[in-house]
């Protein structure tokens, strides 16, 4: 089964670095964080404030990965099984010699791979930028070191990391919404509009602790915490941050397994 699954992963970063829509969404990605490179003295006038490299790398990623990079993963991964379905290929590749649960896997790992390649696309030049415009050095304070740049680092990781598990739920969601939806039109749109629908009515409906997307932004909350002069700890947001969207991830997979096993997709 190991092994299967594997093979169908590497057949599933095959299409996915064959589909045009894959560059298409690491390129605007890209021209997003250039944007706000050239743009970094209207958002960031004052280029002397210490950490500044780091929140210029933070905000950056945060503003564009909440938004226009979780919308990027949705409709990747919403075409995922509705466009197999659409074209036809879905019920070719059901005939080989694989189970759906492991078919289904494979499809949820490629589609957290891209979301992680998004990511990596936004934090490398948003890197960069803020290291030449900026500068990362120690956090200084009346010549003492509060922060060293090791340390800073070591929270701007942390928060990727946990970014990284708020993206499966997304992935997982996005997921589902192509089991459920044949038509690749239908089920971007539903994908995305429930996802927009949710954000704007959870603060609204005090949902906010309950619902995934509330965690996409923490991460990046916490760690400008240091880059700004002062530690905050992690407990219990960080809880938060992991159990929920994980959580939501294993939902969202087992109601997309309920429906995929019992599809007729041979007839």
């Amino acid at each position: 089964m190991f092994v299967r699954i594997i093979t169908l992963i590497w057949i599933e970063i095959y299409k996915m670095l064959h589909l045009k829509l894959t560059y298409f969404f690491i390129i605007c990605s890209l021209a997003i964080i250039l944007f706000w490179g050239v743009s970094s003295s209207i958002f960031f006038p004052n280029s002397s404030q210490q950490g500044i490299g780091y929140i210029f790398l933070l905000t950056s990623n945060q503003t564009t990965i909440s938004f226009l990079g979780t919308i990027f993963i949705m409709i990747f991964c919403s075409l995922l099984v509705s466009a197999e379905t659409a074209s036809g290929t879905l019920q070719t590749n059901l005939v080989n010699p694989i189970s759906r649960i492991e078919f289904l896997s494979a499809k949820l790992v490629v589609g957290w791979l891209f979301s992680l390649i998004l990511v990596i696309m936004m934090a490398l030049p948003a890197l960069i930028i803020g290291g030449f415009k900026f500068g990362y050095g120690n956090y200084v304070e009346e010549g003492l070191v509060l922060f060293t740049r090791q340390e800073i680092f070591s929270e701007i990781i942390v928060c990727y990391l946990v970014v990284s598990v708020v993206l499966v739920a997304y992935v997982s969601y996005s997921l589902f919404i192509s089991v459920l939806i044949p038509n690749p039109g239908y089920a971007i749109g539903l994908c995305v509009g429930v996802a927009l629908m949710m954000d704007f009515v959870r603060v609204r409906m005090n949902i906010s602790s309950f619902i995934f997307q509330s965690y996409i932004e923490t991460p990046f909350e916490l760690a400008k915490g240091i880059a700004e002069g002062f530690k905050g700890t992690w407990r219990p947001d960080v809880y938060f941050c992991i159990l929920v969207p994980l959580a939501w991830a294993i939902i969202f997979f087992t109601l997309a397994l309920y429906l995929f096993a019992r599809k007729d997709y041979k007839s």
